[in-house]
């Protein structure tokens, strides 16, 4: 999830390329264990970075 952190806070990708380029193929099930990692959902944190 560091990586997804770190991909995010770059703004190079979306939410779906990102659950995507890690090998996530139920951006849901991404998105849920992002938020269980980080604290929050992916595009929150993607917007506050």
């Amino acid at each position: 999830m560091k990586e997804a952190a770190y991909l995010l806070s770059e703004k190079r990708y979306t939410v779906s390329e990102t659950g995507y380029a890690l090998g996530f193929t139920n951006l849901s099930h991404f998105s849920k264990i992002f938020n269980e990692h980080i604290g929050m959902k992916p595009k929150q944190y993607s917007m506050m970075n």
